[in-house]
């Protein structure tokens, strides 16, 4: 007989672990056995936030704010990012409307949570960043996965959630990431307007999570906000871990209507009480300062994405689009495994940090069909380190593939 505990929730089994942090740990055991190891693998910018935003968390600690705040955030941060957001994408977002979360993944599995009822089907995008399909399952709902298309660049078109969803009956709604982790596609305008006419129609929620936004090369980033009618049919999710490069902050935030807004101050009462009260002092400190010192930044990384293309493009068997936005490449490895007789994308992955040293991440721990034959590259490195990444796998393929 099982121990009392040995024995799970079958709610808790639904969740998985995240592959970015499972390669996080085979990359660490890797540099145990002596290889020299180039990481593209888990997501977080390698620059630092300007120096003023961690000061501002020290002096709030000298000030001794280290007590319990308000569940949804200090009332200036609130005001803070209505302002921000409203000025960014031309509308009236209120302070009442804002919620700052424990990271946006806090910020995803409380509204996802929320807004699926048990039986609920919720589009999600396959591949995708895994937690969306995850909280899904683990609220009751099921998953409808829409297989994102390489020839549209990745791009999730409505043409393609209508031919899903035309024969169910329990559609609740849609949760949207652009820009995309893992593909680094960009939704066009026209793409947005499109999926919201969609939900308008089929009175569906859109949760967008657009914590991306800053990171688009080509175009503008078009926020599901810009509807007139976004209070009905959006909740949006961003946060401080990728412009400002603060991940281990853990603040996010969520722009949505007052009624959604004070139904997560009771969710969020029940699994964290507050966010960190001095942490937040350097999301204000961000705000303030803006984000004018990002862009060059943003053209370092323009640079990165166009020497990862490129050294991709040498590698036999590799073909690659190139992304729009965050910091993602996805190239096509179907013809490479092919040629090495390697018969999953897990199992390419792991030759290639072994005798390579090199992680890419396998496209399917994002989380389904849509990344078989694919891996993820997180292109937040030195340009040389990229290139050098690169070098060492072509060696590795063209020694192994003969």
């Amino acid at each position: 007989m099982l121990k009392p505990t040995q024995v799970f929730s079958p709610l808790a089994e639904q969740l998985e672990p995240e592959g970015a942090f499972v390669y996080l740990d085979l990359a660490a055991e890797a540099r145990r056995k002596g290889i020299d190891v180039i990481s593209f693998g888990i997501g977080q910018p390698d620059f630092l936030p300007p120096r003023e935003v961690v000061d501002a968390v020290k002096e709030a600690l000298d000030r001794g704010f280290i007590r319990y705040i308000s569940t949804l955030g200090l009332p200036e941060l609130r005001e803070r990012i209505a302002s921000y957001v409203s000025e960014k994408y031309g509308v009236d977002v209120k302070p009442t409307e804002v919620a700052v979360t424990v990271g946006a993944k806090a910020a995803l599995y409380m509204a996802i949570s929320l807004l699926t009822r048990p039986g609920d089907e919720v589009v999600v995008q396959d591949p995708a960043f895994p937690t969306y399909e995850c909280v899904v399952r683990h609220a009751g709902g099921r998953p409808v996965f829409v297989k994102l298309r390489e020839e549209n660049e990745f791009r999730l078109a409505r043409e393609d959630v209508e031919r899903e969803i035309k024969d169910l009956h329990r559609v609740r709604g849609i949760v949207v990431n652009s820009p995309h982790n893992p593909t680094g596609a960009v939704l066009s305008e026209s793409d947005v307007e499109e999926l919201i006419e969609l939900a308008k129609r089929r009175n569906l929620f859109i949760i967008s999570d657009e914590i991306y936004e800053d990171y688009v090369y080509e175009g503008r980033h078009r926020s599901f906000l810009q509807d007139p009618e976004w209070r009905d049919y959006v909740v949006y999710v961003s946060g401080f871990s990728k412009t400002w490069a603060l991940t281990g902050l853990r603040l996010g935030y969520v722009v949505a209507r007052e009624e959604v807004i004070r139904a997560l101050d009771v969710f969020a009462t029940n699994m964290y009480s507050c966010p960190p009260a001095p942490l937040q002092y350097a999301a204000l400190k961000a705000l303030e300062l803006g984000t004018s010192w990002f862009k060059s930044y943003l053209e370092e990384y323009r640079r990165r994405r166009d020497a990862a293309v490129e050294e991709l493009g040498r590698i036999p068997g590799v073909r690659v689009v190139r992304s729009r936005g965050a910091f993602y490449l996805f190239p096509n490895v179907r013809e490479l495994m092919g040629r090495l007789r390697v018969g999953s994308t897990d199992e390419l992955a792991r030759r290639i940090l072994f005798e390579a040293g090199v992680v890419l991440l396998p496209g399917t721990a994002f989380p389904l069909r849509g990344g078989d034959g694919y891996l993820r590259v997180s292109y937040v490195l030195p340009i040389e380190r990229i290139r050098e990444g690169f070098r060492r796998v072509r060696e590795w393929v063209e020694k192994v593939g003969g």
